[in-house]
């Protein structure tokens, strides 16, 4: 009971953060930012609950880190190629506001919730935590190799108006969200417990229902037929299927 005291003090101090960096900034990177920020603290409490310190909580703690190392580039030094701007731009003063506090929650309690299975499991590592790595290193390559070649592709001079098809962006209209999933498949495997796949199956809700269409209405607003002509040849989410 006081692990879930101590996360909850935790998680409601890093939505303040997050508040207070939006009213200041009026921006909703911070938003992100300090959401997803939220998941180092939550799996070190975690750990530190349950001891004693584990291969699988190391592992945990790397895979953690390797993924808020993109992140925090692609948020705090990358946004500019991101939804970011325009979300905003399209969004009020009110649901910036609000923004940090959902997102914290969410991450802190959803997102993260294999890491409390995860810092639980004492047994030697099995074909599960195999699974994980596997998984991870795939959804890492994909995440981070997709948001690359985005980040090339809009720094050539010829590149203004052109549609990325190319590399991970052949495979699925939104590979960059297709490896972010995966990496949170391989945080509900290495969990080992059923509840642990809430996590993936909110970020597959998030982007299906909220990132995805936003990404797809503006695409098609700028894109014109050149996105419609892209949308038959690519499956959206997951390459060569949905």
């Amino acid at each position: 009971m006081k692990v879930w005291l101590w996360n909850a003090i935790l998680i409601e101090m890093m939505a303040l953060a997050g508040f207070l960096g939006v009213r200041r900034t009026r921006r909703t990177h911070v938003a992100f930012a300090i959401g997803f920020n939220t998941m180092l603290p939550v799996a070190g409490l975690y750990i530190l609950a349950f001891p004693p310190l584990t291969v699988r909580h190391i592992i945990l703690l790397v895979m953690v880190l390797l993924y808020l190392a993109h992140m925090n580039w692609l948020l705090l030094f990358q946004s500019r190629h991101t939804a970011i701007p325009k979300l905003d731009a399209g969004i009020s003063a009110f649901q910036k506001s609000l923004l940090p506090v959902v997102l914290t929650n969410t991450v802190g309690w959803g997102y993260c919730l294999p890491f409390y299975f995860a810092a639980r499991r004492h047994t030697p590592l099995g074909w599960q935590d195999g699974i994980a790595v596997l998984v991870y290193a795939i959804g890492t390559l994909i995440h981070f190799g997709s948001d690359f070649q985005k980040k090339r592709f809009k720094a050539r001079a010829d590149s203004e108006g052109k549609l990325l098809q190319t590399g991970f962006w052949a495979l699925c209209r939104h590979p960059n969200y297709f490896g972010d999933f995966l990496i949170y498949l391989s945080f509900a495997w290495i969990g080992g417990s059923v509840w642990g796949w809430v996590a993936p199956v909110l970020n597959f809700v998030q982007y299906r229902l909220d990132a995805i269409p936003k990404n797809e209405q503006w695409a098609a607003a700028r894109y014109g037929p050149r996105w419609e002509a892209y949308k038959k040849r690519v499956k959206m989410f997951i390459p060569f299927l949905y």
